[in-house]
């Protein structure tokens, strides 16, 4: 039987996460042996126990570089690699998918596989910090066999950098079971008692958590140009960002216009609340909770970057912003408030496009191929 190890950066749920559990189902469904590896964090051990999919804890990792955190997770990792034995390393994120590669191939795994949940270099930073991101990128490539790119904007910005040959790339979209995420969702009226917003409020909400690359403190200041409307703000999420975003709000007045859940278990159950779904983000590769927001028939509003545009064909099945300001959300998202015949359009045929072209079968089945 095949051994699959996956290894993860952070365990909170978001996007990668999701991506290496339906994986790791999938393969385990499919008679493979299967274990994940990642920080300890009890809701992804629980979810990974009740699939009966054993769970490795690393506890040496961390986002931000430190240099010696970094060597104790190599051999952390190295040891874990040669513990397990598997036959292929499934790698998710940047710095365990180059710490991971070399600890793999130092163990002589036959096939590491590294996922990139979107470039680091193509986030805001200086050109000096984008070229060291490539070269590490490039180095790590030297030790995975195969890289998985969920989006064909990644593919090309990998073959623009020269990260790695092209027969080492593919590009497979992130996929969901459109049926099973709308039979999870709670009613409009039930969601939003949950959440403890009004039944008349137009919302706009998200789903992400705190980080600087989803852009969230453009919502306080879009927010602004709210007063004397019934538009109410909702982001359901944590992170370290969110103390940030608290201070806007509070400075320019919008506690009345905002409510922070924090994090939600299954948050995607609550999308029926909202009568927008907003994704302002700086960076994304293919982001899961914005495919969900459109199997749920939400409207979307999202920066134009990263593999969005391969969903949302802009006034066609949602909206893109280029270039994206708070002054620009603001219209898109009274735009949608005023016309809301066109506004179910959009929903309408965002719905119908996460059906037809980004399915969690077809995402399955050109992974689980690679594995083989």
């Amino acid at each position: 039987m095949r051994k699959i190890l996956f290894i993860i950066t952070k365990s909170e749920i978001g996007g990668a996460q999701k991506y290496v559990l339906d994986l790791a189902r999938a393969a385990k469904k499919n008679g493979l042996d299967v274990s994940v590896a990642s920080e300890h964090n009890s809701s992804f051990y629980e979810t990974l126990t009740a699939a009966s999919i054993p769970f490795h804890e690393i506890k040496s990792v961390q986002r931000a570089i430190n240099v010696w955190q970094d060597i104790r997770l190599f051999f952390e990792l190295f040891s874990l690699i040669r513990k397990v034995k598997p036959d292929v390393l499934h790698l998710n994120s940047s710095k365990i998918g180059a710490i991971g590669a070399i600890a793999g191939k130092l163990a002589r795994i036959p096939k590491i596989i590294f996922t990139a949940h979107g470039w680091a270099f193509n986030e805001h930073r200086s050109p000096l910090q984008k070229q060291l991101i490539v070269l590490v990128s490039k180095f790590a490539a030297l030790f995975q066999d195969v890289i998985i790119c969920v989006s064909e904007h990644d593919k090309s910005g990998a073959l623009k950098h020269r990260v790695a040959p092209a027969g080492k790339l593919t590009a497979i979209h992130n996929g969901i079971d459109s049926a099973a995420t709308a039979k999870k969702l709670m009613s409009r009226k039930e969601a939003r008692e949950k959440l403890g917003i009004g039944q008349d409020a137009f919302i706009v909400g998200t789903i992400a958590n705190f980080y600087r690359n989803k852009a969230l403190d453009m919502l306080p200041f879009a927010a602004i140009s709210s007063a004397d409307t019934d538009v109410h703000f909702v982001i359901i999420g944590e992170g370290p960002e969110r103390e940030k975003i608290e201070h806007l709000i509070e400075k320019y007045q919008l506690k009345d216009r905002f409510t922070l859940t924090g994090a939600l278990q299954n948050a995607n159950i609550y999308l029926k609340a909202f009568d927008i779904f907003v994704l302002p983000s700086r960076k994304e590769g293919l982001p899961y909770a914005l495919l969900e927001a459109m199997a749920a028939r939400i409207t979307c509003i999202t920066s134009d970057i990263g593999g969005i545009p391969e969903i949302i064909e802009n006034n066609i099945n949602g909206i893109t912003i280029k270039h994206i300001t708070p002054g620009k959300l603001w219209e898109a998202i009274a735009s949608c408030r005023k016309d809301k015949k066109h506004c179910k359009e959009l929903a309408v045929r965002g719905e119908e496009t996460v059906q037809e072209k980004f399915s969690l079968e077809t995402m399955l089945r050109d992974t689980l191929a690679l594995y083989r």
